[in-house]
């Protein structure tokens, strides 16, 4: 058995990373691509040696050999084509954030929920080994209980045509980089936070630029994320137990040749565990197939990103936040 996948938007991500890690899968496929732009289908098609190019994205839904749809399109698209997806019975991973807010995120859900579908976030960090020794480690209390998480992703940016600098379309960096620190400290923490306090800068465009921001989640335990269009690359997750500390430097995007470390600390004694390298693309991508075809739960279901978006709305100032 194999899961025939189409690509909706081949974006960067989708061909630096997505469509070669679906490739390197032996039960998945990438049978189709769908662009705007005619001209960019086709070349992402003969350069992958995809079979099916389309030009329409609702033609692509409508290939009755499509199993699972990988959404790689802006952020304020995700709500409609994710529901169209589901409508045409297709499963679907869909890039991060999974929606613009919480509500939309709501009626993704019951679209797939409805169409009887697998509906996932690509937080594909969390599938490398060394974020999975992390959080096995904080698991086992080996930093004994989790006080302080501190989540950083910046970089400079600096492309006026691109969605991320518009507000409409689902820009600024909280939603696109943020979202990555948020999701890391629920997950790491283990709970919901409670409550927060932000300082966010605005560029003229009136797109959030740099948001620090602390998220509250007990009497003891608390998040400080950061998310910067404006400054250096930077990418690290620090976690502060009470016997000891965790470092990651290059968190979120480490690609498929890097090696990795994470560096320990207890009391005086210092450690760098090193991690091989590994795709953390490809070992989400066969995940998400594998529940598809043997129709089992999903370790990070709709849910997860919806609970995301929440404290990314909290944030925001939205109204139906915590």
């Amino acid at each position: 058995m194999y899961c025939n996948w189409g690509i909706l938007g081949p974006g960067f991500i989708a061909t630096r990373a997505v469509i070669p890690a679906i490739q390197q899968v032996p039960n998945s496929c990438v049978l189709a691509v769908a662009s705007s732009k005619e001209q960019r289908a086709r070349e992402v098609a003969i350069r992958f040696g995809i079979e099916r190019f389309y030009f329409d994205y609702q033609a692509l839904l409508d290939d009755p050999d499509i199993d699972i749809v990988y959404i790689a399109l802006p952020n304020h698209l995700h709500r409609e084509w994710t529901i169209r997806a589901a409508a045409a019975g297709k499963h679907v991973l869909c890039e991060k954030p999974l929606a613009i807010h919480a509500d939309e995120c709501n009626e993704m859900i019951a679209a797939c929920q409805q169409a009887h579908v697998l509906l996932m976030e690509a937080v594909m960090y969390r599938f490398h080994p060394r974020m999975i020794y992390l959080k096995q480690m904080l698991l086992a209390h080996e930093l004994g209980d989790v006080r302080f998480l501190h989540a950083a992703f910046s970089f400079n940016f600096n492309a006026p045509d691109n969605y991320r600098a518009y507000k409409q379309f689902g820009g600024g960096a909280l939603l696109d980089i943020g979202s990555y620190c948020v999701n890391a400290a629920r997950w790491l923490i283990g709970t919901e936070p409670v409550s927060s306090q932000v300082v966010t800068s605005y560029n003229q465009q009136s797109i959030d630029s740099n948001t620090s921001a602390i998220l509250r989640f007990s009497e003891d335990a608390s998040a400080h994320i950061q998310s910067s269009f404006v400054a250096a690359e930077h990418q690290v997750i620090e976690v502060v137990g009470t016997t000891g500390v965790a470092t990651a430097p290059l968190a979120f995007t480490a690609w498929y040749d890097d090696t990795t470390i994470l560096l320990i600390q207890h009391g005086t004694v210092f450690e760098q565990r090193e991690f091989a390298p590994s795709n953390p693309y490809q070992l989400m991508v066969e995940h998400f197939a594998t529940c598809v075809m043997e129709k089992t739960t999903l370790l990070y279901p709709a849910e997860d990103g919806w609970a995301n978006l929440r404290v990314l709305d909290m944030l925001r100032g939205i109204d139906n936040a915590l």
